[in-house]
């Protein structure tokens, strides 16, 4: 059996991570097990636990265009954005929405994370891995976000 990957969060995933998890323990301490903010922590947990490190190079999670080298999964209103190495065996979750999709709004996670990588916000992460960086040449009348 191979190695299990390694998961960890940028600095940008863990802020968001954080402040999902302090509002999941604030209902939890309530006695709101059935919030919608526990239920959002149980599914961020599963997705960086279970479901990604079970098959993080699945290309059906893959985005398009200049962010091919990334992979998303979403579920309801959340979505986790993630390079992988296979070589490394490790998995590096850059970004973490719990915010609604509205295409085309400045606001969309994926139009916010599509400006986040073509600053240059993550090319640490994707020297450390060997994933080939997204080319920036003309990236402004790229900006519009690589999903299906």
């Amino acid at each position: 059996m191979a190695e299990p990957y390694e998961v960890v969060l940028t600095a940008t995933a863990e802020e968001t991570y954080k402040r999902v998890f302090n509002d999941a323990q604030e209902c939890i301490g309530a006695g709101d097990t059935s919030n919608s903010k526990v239920t959002l922590l149980r599914q961020v947990d599963e997705v960086i636990d279970r479901i990604i490190p079970h098959d993080p190079l699945n290309p059906r999670r893959g985005l398009r265009g200049p962010l091919s080298n990334i992979f998303r999964i979403s579920k309801g209103r959340m979505r986790i954005c993630y390079v992988a190495s296979s070589e490394a065996r490790k998995i590096v979750i850059l970004y973490i929405s719990d915010t609604p999709r509205k295409a085309g709004d400045i606001k969309d996670p994926y139009s916010v994370f599509t400006r986040l990588v073509m600053s240059g916000k993550f090319d640490k992460v994707f020297t450390q891995l060997g994933v080939r960086r997204p080319p920036r040449e003309n990236a402004s009348a790229r900006l519009s976000p690589p999903i299906q």
